[in-house]
């Protein structure tokens, strides 16, 4: 059966491109946990991405979007830092990934292997370019 979605509807979700749904229930549980812990609105910019549209927006070759593992999100009254931070206590996205973007968002994502990155401007660096820990 379907993960079932507490916080978020699946068109939050969808290619913002052509309205493709491909997330995995890992990554919609994991979203919900993460709204579970903040306890604010989560605003979802982007998280499954046909490969026209990653082609025509990531700034890495090999995004999680198309995989469905990874959304952009961020939580309008929270720091970089704090949703940085909430991220970190979510199982999923503790051994995931999570990036940082000077735009005032974060990427989460639910791959098997543990990464951390910012982005400033349209430069990857270490994630401690904007985040502590």
């Amino acid at each position: 059966m379907a993960y079932q979605l507490r916080h978020f509807e699946e068109r939050e979700l969808a290619c913002r491109h052509c309205g493709l749904q491909g997330c995995t229930d890992e990554l919609k549980e994991a979203l919900d946990d993460y709204r579970d812990r903040v306890k604010l609105p989560v605003v979802v910019n982007d998280a499954f991405r046909c490969t026209v549209h990653n082609a025509a927006v990531s700034l890495v070759a090999k995004s999680q979007h198309p995989e469905g593992t990874a959304a952009d999100i961020h939580v309008p009254g929270l720091s970089l830092q704090e949703m940085y931070d909430a991220a970190k206590r979510i199982p999923a996205f503790q051994y995931g990934g999570i990036g940082v973007y000077d735009k005032g968002f974060i990427h989460v994502d639910v791959r098997h292997g543990i990464a951390r990155w910012a982005f400033v401007g349209n430069v990857e660096r270490s994630a401690s370019a904007l985040v502590i820990g």
